[in-house]
Order: C-alpha cells, then structure tokens, then sequence
C-alpha cells in the first residue's frame, strides 16, 4: 500500500513538510532494536543505559530506541535502595552487579504492559517509505503489537509537521479530527485494550460543542486556554501540548499537571494501533487514515458544513449517535 500525499505539501518556508513516527511494542529488547535500525540506515549507537539508546547520523537521522517507563529509563527504583544505603552498582553477583539483575527482574514483569519505543526522526513526507523495512524487520524479530495480548495498549504514533502556524490553520485541524474522530475508530479498527485505557481519551462533549460552531473565532492564546480548561489532559488521541508548547512556551510551563511536554511544530496523532505482528498490517495504512484529516482540514467550507451537520445530529440524537455520524461522514467523505 503506498503513502497518500498530503494535499498542503509544503510548509510556510516552501520546504516540503516532515513527519516523525513513534512506534511502541512488545518482545524486542533494547539492544536488539538498535542493531535492526544501524543496519537498516547505518549511522553510530549511542548508549545512555541499557534502556535509553539512539542511532545518529544514520542516513534519515537521528533514531532514538527506549522503554516508555520513567522507572527504567530515568532509574527511579534506584531511590528505593539508596534510601536503605544499597549501592546495587557495587554489589557484585557473578559477572554481573545487583542493579543489573533489578533492572531485568523490573524488565521482565513490565515488558508485556509497558512498551518498547523506538522514534524515527521527522522525515520528509514524500520519503515515507523508507520506514517500512524498519517495521518489516521488527515483525520479523518477532515485535508483538497491539493485537498479541489483551493489556497491549501500544500505538503507532504520528507527528507530521504543521503546513503553518496560523490559528486559523490549528482549529481546522482540530475540528476536522474532531468530526471524523469516530470514523477514524471504525477505520482503523481502534484496539479494545486502547480504547478502555486512558491512553487515548476522547475529547470531552464539552470542548466539541465549543469548538465545532462556525462562529468559534479564538485567537491563539484563547484557543490554548480554551483547550487547556476543557483538555487538561496529554492523554488525547490528537495531544495538542507538544505545538502549543512550540508557539507559547512559557504559557504551557505555567501548566503543572502535565508532566514534560517535548515542544515541536507537529500534530502529535495517538490515535492508530501498533500491530507491528501483522504480516498484513503496514505504517502506510495508519498514514493514509491521516491524511483524510489533512485533507478535511485543507477545506474550510466543508469543515462548516459538517460542523453544522454533526450539531444538528448530536441535538436530535437520544442513543446511538456514533454509528449515525459515522454513517454520515462515508457519505461526506464519498
């Protein structure tokens, strides 16, 4: 399956737009993970510990490969035996030292629910398809996704670059995943695992009836409050944060509840799974369901009437306005 264009192709410095993927799963370790993508794309393994590593300067980038767990990566346990006087760095058992065997023995219990991460740096979106011998290579290291267990709740993760920085342009993206967010559910066969853990949380009633009205006309740092009083939360299928980060930093910093936010000039998309087991399964599929947002988003009249359609269906709707908007947005996609 090829990667869609996207139908706005270059930024506001007329260079062609980039996108970063963040792929999460299962059953390759660390180590393992860096040696694939060095041989895929060359470039020098840097190690931090054994659990934060990067590849740079391969021929795409900068790669960096780790266990999304603070426990591990930033070595939080370790607090936990420097508060009994335990120095495990220096505690020898056989050829290897008591933190090694923590960290396994950590490892081992966690890797079914918390996932290995690796992230591809942003690329140039007409290059996507240089990714895909890295997920071929991970399935066939034996990578488990999403689909492998019941508590996989791994994503597939999209940070395409913004065409610009105009609010205007922000709240078109905003409202176009908003109106084809239960679509996007169906079409991309959202994991039941992903769906009932707060990883993905779906924007409140509230914030959609807010935004959707074509008479919504907020400047930037209004659309920012707006968001953070009704979204104050990084746990969103399309998080926000990470741009407004970007455009208003000391605004975000101001913001105690949401942990590190890393500031960049992308869309940060949560939403598709990891199937990364899947022989079938490929990153274009995920891309492609993408890029119907971009080009909703690239068509403001359409957004107004949908907007208007989806306000007027949700008033009338009692049970089961899902499936109908659903119905409804095949027909204003067809």
């Amino acid at each position: 399956m090829p990667f869609k264009p996207l139908p706005i192709k270059h930024n506001s410095e007329g260079k062609v737009r980039t996108v970063g993927f963040e792929l999460e799963f299962a059953n390759v370790k660390v180590d393992k993970c860096v040696q694939i993508v060095q041989g895929l794309y060359g470039g020098t393994i840097e190690k931090k510990h054994r659990f934060s590593q990067k590849v740079v300067n391969t021929r795409l980038g900068d790669f960096s490969v780790e266990i999304d767990l603070k426990l591990l990566t930033e070595k939080q346990y370790k607090s936990v035996f420097e508060s009994l006087n335990i120095d495990l760095k220096n505690i020898k058992i056989g050829n290897s030292t008591l933190e090694d065997k923590v960290e396994s023995a950590l490892e081992s219990m966690i890797q079914t629910v918390i996932p290995y991460e690796v992230g591809a740096p942003p690329i140039p979106f007409d290059q996507l398809d240089q990714l895909e011998p890295l997920r071929q290579a991970l399935m066939e290291h034996h990578a488990e996704g999403t689909e492998a267990f019941l508590t996989n709740a791994f994503g597939t993760h999209i940070n395409t670059e913004l065409p610009d920085t105009e609010t205007e342009t922000i709240l078109r993206y905003i409202r176009a995943f908003l109106l084809l967010y239960p679509w996007l559910l169906e079409a991309g066969d959202t994991d039941f695992a992903r769906r009932m853990t707060s990883f993905i949380n779906p924007y409140p009633a509230e914030y959609i009836a807010l935004v959707l009205p074509p008479s919504y006309a907020p400047d930037l740092d209004t659309l920012i409050d707006d968001y953070h009083t009704l979204n104050p939360d990084r746990n969103r299928p399309l998080d926000m944060y990470p741009l407004f980060a970007a455009l208003r930093e000391d605004k975000i910093a101001q913001y105690t509840n949401l942990g590190s936010v890393k500031a960049r000039k992308t869309f940060h998309y949560r939403l598709p799974n990891s199937r990364i087991s899947d022989p079938n399964w490929t990153l274009a599929q995920e891309w492609n369901n993408w890029v119907v947002i971009e080009e909703l988003a690239s068509d403001p009249a359409k957004i107004n009437a949908m907007s208007e359609d989806y306000l007027a269906l949700k008033a009338d709707t009692f049970i089961g306005f899902e499936q109908k908007w659903i119905n409804k947005t095949k027909d204003w996609l067809a």
